[in-house]
This record gives structure tokens, sequence and C-alpha cells, in this order.
């Protein structure tokens, strides 16, 4: 007898407002990450390398630590989307999440110290990207069991809008909160013991384990429905399941075609986010000593105006749905005005022209990941999507820690602005080639055939 997978139940009446409570909250916590990833950011920056001659450690540094947070991510989702789909998920956002407060906590008490180092930071680092990958997996294939159909576009867009808030918002909070013990020491007595802290990048941690434990809140006092499983439950390895959802793909060769744009995005535009604080201070150094404007602050700007990029394109996208058709023209076309961005970001000399760039890019970055993932939803059997969304994000996110790592290692003996504007200049060329492939005008077609095979 064939083993039956889960049937999907009907969504509640109220499922829409609790969509609500568990996106608001997890975007909080979305938030937090952001703060505290701004704050590892600084402390690399101004405390363990801050001389320009050390520019090379710093390239490396700031390679480990964003290593760190996105390799294990990447590593773990297959295991964690195959994990997901066999155990309770809200059960698994509130464990990840307590998890990661208690990381966050770590990583602050160490820091005020004196006893955190590049190593221990790392270590930190990974484990919160290890957790994060089973609450990413749980929480990104638990809100349809609450949107109904008919606003699950609504839903997709404000997922894609999360991210661009946390950009938008978090830089200019972490700045401020890095600043409270100045600020403190000119303040009234009943501030005064704030400043009494060397370091105030532990506010920035502390804020991060804060929104963890908002979001476990949040979840332990919902509920989600559950699929109704019809059959009994597998008896064969998460490995097997892992290895299925690979294979899915892997023998599907316009899928893979699919697959490599996002890697390629990742491969490219790396650089630009590996190595910002690095032209913030040194390439733009003198533009702020003109204006009056500290390192920090420069940053904080910069960060914001790809966030607010983000959140215009994300807000578009929720308003009007997407295009809905020529749809791999509308990816590509994405990444060539993500890869102009990035140029202009590389080749600015002035905060304010890299806040441009920043902001060109990042304004079709939602248009490019909701068209992309539209595709994988209508094309994908339902049976096969959990699985093959999982491996599609291994896949193509796979390429941004190798992005990372080649920028970190060029850095060292070529101008980090090169490196940034060579990557920018790559990824625009290679898109635009991808326009004159006359196979790349079936592709959809292609896919739908190939996804219909048995």
């Amino acid at each position: 007898m064939s083993e039956a997978g889960p049937a999907l139940p009907e969504p509640p009446a109220n499922g829409f407002r609790t969509f609500l409570i568990l996106w608001s909250t997890q975007t909080l916590s979305l938030f937090g990450s952001f703060v505290s990833m701004f704050g590892v950011n600084i402390w690399l920056t101004r405390e363990l390398y801050p001389d320009p001659t050390q520019r090379g450690a710093l390239a490396l540094g700031l390679t480990a630590t964003a290593i760190a947070t996105t390799a294990p991510l990447i590593l773990m989702m297959p295991l964690a989307g195959a994990y997901a789909d066999r155990h309770d998920k809200r059960r698994t956002m509130l464990i990840a999440n307590v998890i990661n407060a208690l990381l966050s906590f770590v990583l602050a008490a160490m820091l005020a110290t004196g006893t955190l180092t590049l190593g221990s930071a790392v270590v930190i680092l990974a484990s919160l990207a290890v957790t994060g990958a089973f609450h990413s997996a749980s929480f990104d294939s638990s809100y349809g069991l609450l949107v109904p159909p008919h606003q699950l576009q609504r839903a997709n867009g404000m997922m894609q809008t999360s991210y661009g808030l946390s950009q938008l918002l978090a830089p200019a909070l972490a700045a401020a909160l890095i600043a409270t013990p100045v600020l403190a020491r000119s303040a009234g007595p009943s501030l005064q013991w704030l400043g009494t802290f060397d370091n105030g990048v532990l506010f920035t941690f502390l804020a991060d384990g804060v929104s963890f434990l908002v979001a476990a809140l949040a979840i332990s006092a919902i509920r989600l429905p559950q699929p109704v499983r019809i059959g009994p439950l597998p008896t064969h390895s998460l490995w097997k399941d892992v290895r299925d959802g690979l294979e899915w793909i892997l023998h599907r060769r316009p899928f893979v075609w699919l697959i490599s744009f996002g890697s390629l995005v990742n491969l490219t535009f790396a650089p630009l986010i590996l190595l910002l604080p690095l032209l913030v201070r040194d390439r733009m150094g003198t533009d702020l000593a003109a204006r009056g404007m500290s390192f920090e602050a420069a940053l904080a700007l910069v960060n914001t105006a790809g966030g607010l990029g983000g959140v215009i394109g994300g807000i578009a996208i929720s308003l009007t749905g997407g295009i809905r058709t020529h749809r791999t023209y509308v990816i590509v076309g994405a990444m060539i005005v993500l890869g102009l961005g990035e140029v202009i970001a590389g080749l600015s000399t002035s905060v304010w022209l890299c806040a441009v760039g920043m902001f060109v890019g990042e304004l079709f970055v939602p248009m490019l990941n909701s068209t992309s993932y539209a595709l994988w939803q209508t094309l994908t059997p339902p049976e096969m999507l959990g699985r093959a969304l999982s491996s599609r994000r291994f896949i193509s996110q796979s390429f941004f820690p190798l992005g990372t790592m080649v920028a970190g290692w060029l850095a060292v003996p070529i101008e980090p602005w090169l490196v940034v504007t060579l990557s920018g200049i790559a990824l625009a060329l290679i898109c635009a080639g991808q326009l004159m492939n006359p196979r790349f005008a079936q592709l959809e077609t292609r896919m739908r055939e190939a996804a219909a095979r048995p």
C-alpha cells in the first residue's frame, strides 16, 4: 500500500489575524537579528581592528562572521525542512526562539566581561544560524495553514516586506543603542548608570535577545492548525527526504537553470554586503569628515537606504500582486538593476551616492524573490513543494558564503571598492547575456513540462 502524505486543514476563521500576530513578532525577531549583526560589524571595525593598517585582518574578520551567520543556516536547511514536515511547527519555533535568546545573552555577557574574541563570536553566531534554520523552515511552511488561498499573495508580500523593514529601521536603532553610554553620561542621575558601560555594542546583543523572547511568548499564546496525516508515519530517514528533494530538482534541468539565477545573485552581491563597512570607513572617510558624520551614522544611513528600497518594493508587490506574465524576464531584469546598484555603491566616494546605489539595488529584490517563489509555487507538484523549496534554498544560498569567502580573500590584495564594482558589473552583464539566449524565452514552458514528468 502506498504511503499518503498529510492533508491540509481548512484555515481557521481567525487565521489571518493569527498570521498577523505570528508575522509581526517574528519580524520583530528578525529586526533584532539585524540590530545584533550591525553591532557585530561595529565591534569588528571600531574595536577589534580599528587601525586602517589592519584592513586585511578586518576583511577576514568580517568574512568569518558573515560565513558563521549564513553557512550553517544554509547547510542545515534541507534537513530542517524535512524535520518541519514531520514535527510540530509551533513547538519547533518556540524552542528555537528560546535557544536563540539564551545565545544572544551569552554573547552580551562575554562582551561585557571582556572575554569575547573573534573565535567565540563565530561559534555563537554559527549556533544562532543552526537554530535559525529550523525556525525558518517551520515558519515558512506554517503560515499557509493559517491564511486562506485568496489572501496568500498578500501574505507573501508582507513576508517580502519584513526584510526591508528590518534593514530600514535596524541600523538607526543599532547606532542609537551603541551611543547609549556616551549619551547617558551627559543625562540626568537616573540614566548615568548606563554610562558605566564602556561598550554600547552590548545593548544591540541584549535587544536581539529580548526580541527572541517576545517572539517565543507570542508563539506560546497561539495555536497552529496541524495537517491531518492520512496513512502511517514515514519510516524512512530524514536523509531520504533530503535526497528526494535534491534529486527531484537535479533531474529537471529547467529548474536548475532558474536556481542558477538566485545562485548568481548570492555569489555577486555578497561582496557588497561583506565589504560595505570597509567602503564606508576608508573610501568615504574624507566625505564623512567633511560632513562631520560618524562612521556608525554613515553605515546606518547606507543600510537604511537599502532597507527603504526593499520596503517600497515589498509594498508595491503586496498592493499589486506583482507581474504574472513573462516572469523569467522579470527575474533577470531585476537582477540587472541589482548589479547596477552595486556598481554605483562600489564606485561611490560620497556616502549619499552610496546610499542611492543601495536603494536602487534593493528596490527590486522583493520583485525578484516573489516572482521566483511564485514560479516554484505554481509549477512544483504539491507533494514535492516542501522538500523542493528547502533544496532550492540550500543550492542557491550556498553561493553566498562562497561569494563572501572569495570577496574577503580578494579584498586583502585588491581595493575593496574594486571587488564590489567588478562583482556588480559581472552580475549585470551575465544577466543581459541571458536575454539574448534564444532558449531563455522558453524557460518557463520547459519548467512546466519538466514538472509534469513522473
